[in-house]
């Protein structure tokens, strides 16, 4: 009996691993950045435009955001993504350097741009955990099975952040904070 348990144990913990190793298998999609929540994909901050692959969404209201690992000393890495407290009083802003994080962005369902907007200079849309500090540029509402491209255009040349590793993380809101 107990031998039983243990296989049963055994098989359902397997079967969870690999839920969780190929969530894009199971939306039917072949996209390696393509996760269960969205998109996580490593991007470069130089100027030029990055774009996601299709992914399939939900019919949810979807956020967006650069996230950077702390590679950089603290204060340095929230001046250049342009982390400040109350962004149109400057007296809030201790930084020394302007921020690097500036950029348009557009969500294509096929040709169709369903969605758009910029995110430039001083922000408090940020979000932090231990390894990563988060910067949202925006937010776009999903129609259910409808798959999406997101484009972002970055136009300053945030390169000197790349030793960071930025990606682009595009989720339902709740998952990654």
């Amino acid at each position: 009996m107990k031998g039983a348990i243990r296989h049963l144990f055994a098989a359902a913990l397997c079967w969870l691993l690999y839920l969780n190793a190929v969530p894009t298998k199971l939306c039917g999609q072949d996209c390696p950045v393509c996760t269960r929540k969205g998109i996580d994909m490593p991007i470069s901050l130089a100027l030029g435009t990055v774009r996601t692959p299709e992914f399939l969404v939900k019919h949810k209201t979807y956020t967006m955001e650069i996230r950077s690992q702390w590679r950089l000393p603290t204060h340095a890495l929230q001046c250049r993504m342009g982390f400040t407290l109350i962004p149109t009083d400057p007296a809030s802003n201790t930084c020394r350097v302007e921020p690097l994080i500036e950029l348009e962005w557009s969500v294509f369902d096929g040709d169709r741009v369903v969605a758009h907007g910029s995110d430039e200079g001083w922000s408090n849309s940020f979000a932090a955990g231990s390894s990563y500090l988060s910067r949202y540029i925006g937010h776009f509402m999903g129609e259910a099975k409808h798959k999406y491209v997101v484009a972002v255009k970055f136009t300053k040349d945030g390169s000197e952040l790349n030793v960071t590793n930025p990606r682009l993380v595009i989720e339902l809101p709740g998952f990654s904070f």
